[in-house]
């Protein structure tokens, strides 16, 4: 048997934890439905053969973490961060690099006409505008019904 220090488990933790968010994002993006932006960054190339053994790949090396980890004697800390405010920090750093992108920031980069100077004001403030209404309605959805049952892995 082989010991660890507490930061050689906090490494072998966080670095597990990385894969596992790495990949499950990148297995994501293969799902079809993941590239419906118009803004999207990639293709929609894999066959369902692909994302199905992927899927099933990532699965079998979840296991694999999860087994080292408890091999360690490394407890999996239980999920604690709130999706739903995972999302509406993201709504505000949003709204912030909305905010951002009015004439008096933008002037940085290079210098604006008086044309480009109020185009870019009216942008920003269509878009701060737009990530307003969407966080007043996740909001006023959020308080009607405040959190779903959790999801079975998600317990201890």
């Amino acid at each position: 048997m082989f010991e660890l220090n507490e930061n050689h488990q906090r490494k072998l933790l966080t670095t597990c934890q990385y894969i596992d968010g790495l990949l499950t994002e990148s297995a994501w993006r293969m799902m079809p439905d993941s590239q419906v932006s118009p803004l999207r960054t990639y293709t929609t190339d894999a066959t369902p053969e692909q994302i199905r053994i992927a899927q099933q790949q990532l699965g079998l090396l979840r296991k694999t973490m999860a087994d080292i980890l408890r091999e360690s004697d490394i407890v999996i800390p239980a999920p604690q961060i709130s999706t739903l405010w995972a999302f509406r920090t993201s709504l505000m750093e949003a709204g912030e690099v909305a905010f951002d992108l009015q004439a008096r920031f933008m002037s940085s980069y290079g210098t604006l006409t008086p044309e480009a100077r109020q185009r870019l004001n009216e942008i920003s403030a269509r878009l701060v505008q737009q990530i307003e209404c969407f966080t007043l309605v996740f909001d006023n959805l959020t308080k009607e019904n405040p959190r779903a049952p959790q999801h079975e892995s998600e317990t201890p």
